[in-house]
């Protein structure tokens, strides 16, 4: 049993956006645990994407590889990094946010747990293994899905749970090599910024079973997303639009048309909270793309 933790080489991406390294709480906080990591028996690497060159300088040292990208889709950047990292001898590969914080006392030692549990189960029974996220003192992964929409979870226990109709946000996710196998490109890159974790989870389901859930809580920060400005909150609702309809593709003609009423609803009821139009106008624009 330990000697599967011996062997395990982690790779950890974090995405930098509109932020100074020094200012994310993901790179402070994961730096800190290399230590803690190779404690445990598990050989870490460290890739950041500085999603925004202008903010940040690089950052020089030893196990990180600095990137560069400009506005770089997510599913892009998440699936190039994933074929380094793998290529590069990885097992296990995690992304993650640069606002999610990782300094719980316990999170390494749940790692460490999930990669025993892993050593004695069937390499099928489940390809990602997920952190509990709280904002605040809510908990908002992992979480319900019904039809198209997410629902929020009161609680989660730990371990292995079914993954039908289940939903994770993309930060902090640690998948397997045996995933990336099955499902690589594990990321539609037809989708650029969100709606990428819907999408990853909504395909998982068809190829496991189960997922891992660490023994473990994680802070992620969701405040920006209620105080968008109309031009930001219209951004995201034109990627959502997009998103729900490439990830749902090949859904059955009731099934679409419920979506799309709930998307026009939420372009009216919309336009209305923000006193823009612009999101009607992106709802019927979206027919002609």
């Amino acid at each position: 049993m330990t000697q599967n933790i011996v062997k395990t080489k982690l790779s950890i991406l974090i995405v930098l956006y509109k932020r100074h390294y020094e200012n994310s709480a993901a790179v402070t906080t994961l730096l800190e645990n290399f230590d803690y990591f190779q404690g445990k028996g598990v050989e870490v690497e460290y890739f950041v994407w500085n999603n925004t060159p202008e903010c940040s300088p690089c950052l020089v040292r030893d196990g990180l590889t600095w990137l560069e990208g400009s506005n770089n889709g997510l599913s892009e950047i998440y699936n190039t990094v994933a074929d380094k990292a793998f290529a590069g001898g990885a097992t296990h590969f995690m992304i993650s946010d640069d606002d999610t914080d990782y300094s719980s006392q316990n999170y390494v030692d749940a790692i460490a747990s999930a990669l025993e549990f892993e050593g004695t189960s069937p390499a099928d029974t489940f390809g990602v293994i997920l952190p509990k996220i709280y904002s605040g003192e809510r908990l908002v992964s992992p979480g319900e899905r019904f039809w198209f929409l997410g629902r929020l979870s009161s609680a989660v226990d730990a371990g292995l749970n079914s993954s039908v109709n289940k939903l994770a946000i993309n930060s902090g996710v640690i998948f397997r090599k045996t995933c990336y196998e099955k499902m690589s490109p594990l990321f539609d890159e037809r989708l650029k910024f969100y709606v990428t974790d819907t999408a990853f989870f909504v395909r998982y389901e068809s190829y496991y079973s189960h997922f891992y859930v660490l023994d473990t809580a994680l802070q992620h920060d969701l405040s920006e997303h209620t105080s968008d400005s109309p031009e930001r909150a219209i951004f995201r609702f034109q990627e959502m639009i997009r998103g729900f309809r490439v990830v749902f593709e090949r859904k059955g003609f009731l099934f679409r048309w419920v979506m799309e009423a709930y998307l026009a609803v939420s372009a009216l009821r919309k336009s209305i909270s923000y006193k823009h139009s612009g999101f009607l106008r992106s709802y019927f624009s979206s027919f002609k793309e």
